[in-house]
């Protein structure tokens, strides 16, 4: 480079690069080819291992996935379908039971791995509960029934022998009410609002079907079940075949993971057409040459690809996506094609000024370089700070991000100067002369204005930072409702999965305390027990039950207990009980051929979760929450978890490790610790690591202060933004502020570096902040439209998570490219004109 013409020399570094592309450039393109046959196949892998599980998003070793990892090696399936039916007015509710009855008898033929059991009501547990009630009644009570009986009968005696000592003594009550209305539910098999023996309510005018599912599973086979049921449905010609105004929909954890990968999937589609769409109009709208559009396109999409690819190598390993990476596609094209953008802005700026076409190229290459790189790095370096959190859905991130970004840079500086050699070839295909655009009419505004403008800046940026110092936890989003699809509350599962919860009392799926032996179980639910008598877990627990509650303790003792009963019944006695209580005494006693029970004697349902894939019983509680919204939010539930583990760390015999808490709720309760940890150190990291490249990038000079004045400025715009708009921040969104430090800062670093230049050019008189805000201030608008557009394309999505990160990353890209193109460029005005007045002359190294 010549330092007086601040242009590049024809055999420096940038002209040999040039030309070397341009000579090898079908080879290159050769090479690109062939190898994005192998990445796409790996990108098409990782897309087909969608994964909306929560336990995705965290690190392999928290707790609660240990748990869950170890519940799904233990157990079976513990995995629910539910069949929801609103039959709309109680007079239909028969209706609805027999079309429940008729799919149920299609969905029994299922086969085992898919199905293991089907349910409709319980009548088969009540049966079995009553012929051996007295199993299940407490041995005290028992006992209790035993001696009110023979006090009455030696009353009887006494009387008849003339024995009282007081003729009005009164005789011994044979009221058994009181046990009768403790014992009543339990021997129905359950509680809610279910009548008789079905899963159905006729004043809730609701019926339901459970099914399990065969075994733990994600993904392919939960859809695979719902859209069989859902064909058996339409077979059944509907609920309007049974009555009409019936409906029906789906609940539980089986519908809950189809509905989130279905809408992914569904958001995913819609917004990659939509990006590359929108993407392609503003190429062409703003650079007028249709074919900028393959220039940049082509390379960002095999930039893309080998992104993906690399990532799901070694040592990176990245097997599948979750729903926090799942559309880092759309926003690996929205900010890789910044590197591009400016590449082509500043080769067609040349062109147009009349300059040949590898001549061009060599300037384009050299004037971007530093500015791209160093956002390309800067990028990279804000999303692989989200590497050293212990978050899987940041750690994904980070990795396919950094790499994307990268990947971008080089393939863009690669693999576009040939591209544009072959289709710049004369005059014929030559870009046409590009009308002024907005940003560089604003110039003149803006140098006009730049005093009122700095003056402004500061008082927003008070004002901002006296917003944003009230930033706290109440800022986070603790209530995971919020984060789901935006529908599943009106007509999805969330709609379903609450009728279906006032029905039955009680979540259909416990979160699982996983022991070591039968002894450290039965400590726990003891102290479980006890616990749920008393606040707070009074209010969060329905019911809690381990292995003595299916298969009772004292089982000989108990049937003694009922034959010694059926002894002292006589039919004298039997004749001065009320017909009430004569049916609650035969109901508990149970069947009169009562033997001693074992695991194998017990209905299904009495042993799901209990007994283990290699035949283990007794090591497990299962714990069953009270429906209400207090578990979707972050406090109640953190501290309903740490309750439970406490009650699963409960000194047992042995000294055995402490019990592990599975199920969805310990999930969601890592998942906001891991985001409170987390979220600050992959924050400030990123912000070093930001300033830490453009610090080298710019070796230390005073434009490295301006270039972070402005991030910092506009992060600063971004929380109190967020604020003022009541966007929280939870675990999908929370990755924009770390990556919006690398983006954004992309803006003031291309700004900045085309001012370098032109300082270095131009005469000491001229006006080289107004020149780089007419040359690079359009291309850095359009990089941060692109990037909008990636972001904006989960401004449709579904889920409200991801929803979320869009909102609060576009409000990002706005506040870090208001501040790069007009508070910066106003600033370097006011800056520049102090200087002149102070005769103080601007020389490459003060710049």
């Amino acid at each position: 480079m010549s330092a007086a013409s601040g242009r590049p020399e024809t055999n420096g570094l940038s002209g040999r690069f040039v030309r070397w592309t341009l000579r090898h450039g079908r080879a290159l393109w050769a090479v690109a080819l062939v190898l994005a046959i192998p990445a796409s196949m790996r990108t098409a892998v990782l897309y087909r291992h969608l994964r909306s599980e929560i336990e995705e998003l965290l690190p392999r070793q928290a707790p609660s996935v240990l748990a869950i990892d170890e519940l799904r090696s233990r157990i079976p399936g513990l995995q629910f379908l539910g069949v929801v039916v609103d039959t709309g007015t109680a007079d239909k509710i028969t209706a609805g039971d027999q079309f429940i009855d008729d799919l149920a008898a299609r969905i029994r033929t299922y086969p085992p791995e898919m199905v293991r059991a089907v349910r409709t009501g319980r009548v088969a547990e009540r049966r079995f509960l009553e012929d051996n009630a007295p199993l299940y009644v407490e041995q005290a009570d028992l006992a209790n029934i035993r001696t009110r009986i023979e006090a009455r009968r030696d009353y009887d005696i006494a009387r008849g022998t003339g024995a009282l000592l007081d003729d009005d003594e009164a005789a011994p009550s044979l009221d058994f009410a009181d046990l009768k209305a403790k014992y009543d539910d339990r021997l129905r098999g359950g509680g809610g609002k279910l009548t008789a023996d079905r899963f159905s309510n006729a004043e809730l005018h609701t019926t339901l079907l459970i099914v399990q599912a065969g075994s733990f599973s994600t993904g392919d086979a939960h859809k695979a079940l719902v859209e069989r049921v859902r064909r058996e449905i339409d077979s059944l010609g509907g609920t309007d075949h049974y009555a009409p105004g019936m409906r029906v929909g789906f609940s539980g954890d089986v519908a809950i993971s189809v509905e989130e990968v279905s809408a992914l999937v569904a958001d995913l589609s819609l917004s990659s057409i939509l990006v590359i769409v929108a993407v392609i109009g503003v190429i062409v709208v703003y650079y007028r040459w249709w074919r900028s559009v393959v220039v940049l396109v082509v390379p960002l999409l095999l930039a893309t690809v080998y992104s993906f690819a690399l990532a799901s190598l070694p040592p990176f390993g990245i097997e599948e996506l979750n729903s926090n990476t799942a559309f880092l596609g759309s926003i690996i094209v929205g900010n890789g094609i910044n590197f591009g953008i400016i590449l082509l802005a500043r080769y067609l700026e040349e062109r147009r000024k009349g300059t040949v076409t590898e001549e061009a190229l060599v300037t384009a290459v050299w004037s971007a370089r530093t500015g791209t790189l160093s956002a390309a790095l800067a990028a990279g370096v804000s999303y692989a700070a989200l590497v050293i959190t212990e978050f899987r859905g940041f750690r994904q991130f980070g990795f396919i991000g950094g790499i994307g970004m990268v990947m971008s840079w080089i393939v863009a500086f690669v693999l576009m100067p040939p591209l544009l050699a072959w289709m710049d070839r004369s005059k014929a295909t030559a870009p046409p002369a590009k009308p002024q655009g907005i940003v560089a009419a604003a110039a003149p505004w803006i140098a006009r204005f730049a005093a009122p403008i700095t003056v402004a800046t500061v008082l927003l940026t008070a004002a901002a930072g006296w917003k944003a110092q009230g930033f706290n936890a109440s800022q986070l989003e603790y209530d995971f409702s919020k984060l789901r699809r935006a529908d599943t509350w009106k007509t999805g599962e969330g709609y379903w999965g609450r009728k279906m919860d006032a029905l039955l009392g009680q979540y259909l799926t416990p979160t699982v305390i996983l022991a070591d032996d039968e002894a450290q179980a039965r400590t726990i639910a003891a102290a479980a027990r006890e616990a749920i008598k008393v606040p707070p877990l009074a209010e969060r627990i329905s019911s809690v039950r381990a292995a003595d509650d299916v298969l009772p303790e004292d089982q000989d003792a108990k049937i003694g207990e009922a034959n010694r009963i059926r002894e002292d019944m006589t039919p004298k006695l039997r004749s001065a009980l009320t017909p009430e209580n004569a049916k609650a005494i035969d109901r508990l006693l149970g069947k009169p051929d009562l033997r001693p029970l074992t695991v194998n004697d017990l209905p299904p349902t009495f042993t799901q979760a209990m007994v283990e894939k290699d035949g283990t019983f007794g090591r497990t509680v299962l714990i069953y929450p009270r429906p209400g919204h207090a578990l979707w939010e972050g406090p109640p539930l953190v501290a309903f978890v740490a309750a439970l583990r406490s009650l699963a760390a409960t000194p047992a015999p042995g000294g055995e490790r402490p019990a592990r808490v599975a199920g969805s709720l310990p999930l969601s309760s890592d998942i906001l610790s891991s985001i409170e940890r987390d979220g600050p150190r992959a924050s400030l990291a990123a912000f070093l690591g930001v300033v830490a490249v453009v610090v080298l990038i710019f070796r230390g000079h005073r434009t490295t202060v301006f270039v972070v004045g402005s991030l910092v400025v506009g992060v600063l715009y971004l929380f109190a933004a967020a604020m003022l708009f009541g966007v929280k921040i939870n675990f999908a969104n929370f990755i924009a502020f770390p990556i919006t430090f690398g983006i954004g800062v992309d803006y003031s670093v291309n700004i900045m570096s085309r001012y370098v230049q032109d300082v270095r050019s131009m005469p000491p008189d001229s006006d080289p902040v107004g020149a780089a805000i007419r040359s690079t201030g359009g291309a850095v608008a359009l990089c941060s439209l692109t990037t909008i557009i990636g972001y904006s394309s989960l401004l449709i999505a579904q889920n409200r998570a991801l929803y979320l990160f869009g909102l609060l990353a576009v409000l990002g890209e706005v506040c870090c490219l208001s501040t790069a193109i007009i508070t910066l460029p106003a600033v370097l005005i006011v800056f520049q004109r102090r200087r002149r007045r102070a005769h103080a002359a601007v020389s490459p190294a003060d710049a």
